[in-house]
C-alpha cells in the first residue's frame, strides 16, 4: 500500500514484484520435491488500464503472459493469476492478484492504492507435491 505515483508507477511496480515473487517461490518449490511446471501469467485489466497491463508485463521475467479483458469490480481496473499445470496435466489457477480501492474508500484520499496477492498453499501441497 502507499501513495501512487505518477502513471500509476506504484501499481505497476508493485503487481510486477508480486509475480516474480510468486515465480520465484514456484521455481524454489520445484527444486523442492513439487512438480511445478507450465507455468503462465494471465494480465487482465479493464479497457482503460490496457497500456498498465502492457507495462507490468515488461517487468515480468520467465513466464508466458496473456491478456484477457477484466470484468470483475472486485478489482480495481487490474488482475493477475498464475496459472500451473498439475501433475494430471490439469491447469490450476494457483495464484491470484491486484490492486485494489479499499484504501481510498477507506480514507476518502484519492492517492491510495493497494496491491495484494495470495497463493493456495493447501492445493499446492495436496496436488503438487511428488
Amino acid at each position: 500500500a502507499g501513495h501512487e505515483q505518477q502513471n500509476r508507477e506504484l501499481t505497476s511496480g508493485e503487481l510486477a514484484e508480486h509475480i516474480n515473487t510468486h515465480l520465484s517461490a514456484l521455481s524454489r518449490l520445484g527444486q523442492n520435491g513439487y512438480a511445478v511446471a507450465g507455468r503462465s501469467v494471465r494480465i487482465l485489466s479493464t479497457a482503460k488500464n490496457a497500456e498498465l497491463a502492457e507495462r507490468i508485463a515488461t517487468k515480468v521475467y520467465g513466464a508466458q503472459i496473456a491478456y484477457h479483458p477484466l470484468d470483475h469490480a472486485y478489482y480495481d481496473g487490474i488482475r493477475f493469476t498464475i496459472d500451473v499445470q498439475a501433475p494430471d496435466g490439469a491447469e490450476i489457477p494457483l495464484i491470484d492478484g491486484g490492486a485494489f480501492d479499499w484504501l481510498r474508500k477507506l480514507s476518502s484520499n484519492d492517492k491510495l492504492v493497494f496491491v495484494a496477492s495470495a497463493m493456495g498453499s493447501q492445493l499446492l501441497a495436496h496436488l503438487f507435491r511428488r
